[in-house]
């Protein structure tokens, strides 16, 4: 998977984070780690001054994914539901906590 480190490289993170915790869900297991490989990671030069400006912000503390009750859990009913995956919406999940700095943008680069 490609890395573009200022822009995609974070919702990727995101992302797979999610789907992990949506598949625990589903099949009752526990996520204890989670592998992400960057096969081209890479920084736009036009990028640069949005990079330094995030590195300088403090980060604030992890905020805590919810997945909304409507998606079974496996733990509770004991029925293995894979369908689930299709049904999934985007809200079906929250995050609580969640704090963030002032936007940032940076050109996309062609």
């Amino acid at each position: 998977m490609g890395g573009m480190k200022g822009l995609g490289t974070p919702f990727n993170l995101t992302e797979g984070a999610a789907l992990l915790s949506l598949i625990g869900r589903l099949t009752g297991y526990t996520p204890r780690w989670f592998t992400y490989f960057i096969g081209d990671a890479h920084v736009y030069e036009n990028h640069l001054d949005m990079l330094n400006e995030q590195l300088k912000r403090e980060p604030f503390a992890m905020p805590k994914l919810k997945i909304s009750d409507r998606v079974p859990e496996f733990a509770k009913t004991g029925v293995y539901q894979p369908e689930w995956l299709e049904l999934v919406e985007p809200g079906d999940f929250s995050l609580e906590g969640y704090e963030h700095h002032p936007p940032m943008t940076a050109p996309m680069a062609v």
